[in-house]
């Protein structure tokens, strides 16, 4: 041999440089490259863009929705938020005062909330005058 080994070192030595050369090659591959680490994922989006904007008071509950109101009879009800009320139940917004066609009045400590049926719904009245004849 070469370097001074004698041919029974031969086997041992192969399987030395195989390990030494899977050891080199796992750490390479699992190491990650000092240019990615300068890199950042142009699809991430920018810092901050996810976070709420912290609200300055305690989060409040979310509003109540009147989805249908019932005035026939004598004891007119609404749904609130899935569930019947009616005249003098009590919520954890204030009790129900009234219930009439635009939607539910409530009564709380700080004064009278309306929850309308229709909150986008502009009512608009129409002009006083005489109708005109054809």
């Amino acid at each position: 041999m070469v370097d001074g080994m004698n041919s029974a070192d031969e086997p041992h030595r192969s399987r030395v440089m195989r390990f030494a050369v899977l050891a080199t090659s796992c750490v390479m591959a699992c190491a990650p490259p000092a240019v990615a680490a300068d890199l950042t994922d142009p699809t991430r989006p920018p810092t901050g863009f996810s976070e709420q904007p912290r609200a300055a008071e305690a989060p409040q509950a979310a509003p109540l929705v009147v989805s249908s109101v019932f005035l026939m009879g004598k004891k007119p009800y609404a749904i609130l938020d899935g569930q019947v009320v009616r005249v003098g139940d009590r919520l954890e917004s204030g009790r129900v005062g009234k219930i009439d066609e635009s939607g539910v009045w409530l009564k709380t400590p700080t004064g009278p909330i309306q929850l309308k049926l229709l909150p986008d719904v502009k009512k608009t009245p129409v002009g006083k005058g005489k109708l005109e004849k054809p």
